[in-house]
């Protein structure tokens, strides 16, 4: 049996952006101020599950949180499209080690925008 996406567990997704597949490696729902509502579209989902988000920009950071930056890092955006079009596979669902939770909560602290105007929306505070 499969574990599935919980609270602190490791999760690993393969994410597929117009032509492009990216992993993106994260602990769900480290943020103090709990899940993101992309968190809440993960769980309970196990290895192997697949599903399609839209999402405006205008709702992106929203929508994925303090994940927004290390996503688009991951998906190596630059600039937002109009609309997030991701393919998202569940790769991986692990129990993290002690000191990636404590990282991973540090990181989702640690919100200080991208530091420019890049339109992103993250306001660059």
């Amino acid at each position: 049996m499969s574990t599935p996406v919980d609270h602190l567990k490791k999760v690993t997704l393969e994410l597929q952006i117009g032509t492009r597949t990216e992993t993106f490696e994260f602990i769900c729902g480290a943020a103090s101020d709990g899940f993101c509502p992309f968190e809440y579209e993960l769980l309970h989902k196990v290895v192997g599950d697949q599903f399609t988000l839209s999402i405006p920009r205008a709702k992106a950071v929203q929508t994925f949180g303090h994940l927004y930056r290390p996503l688009r890092m991951a998906l190596q955006i630059m600039d937002p499209p109009e609309t997030f079009e991701l393919k998202i596979s569940i790769a991986s669902v692990s129990d993290p080690e002690p000191r990636e939770v404590v990282q991973a909560m540090a990181q989702a602290t640690d919100q200080n925008g991208c530091g420019g105007d890049c339109g992103c929306g993250c306001g660059g505070h």
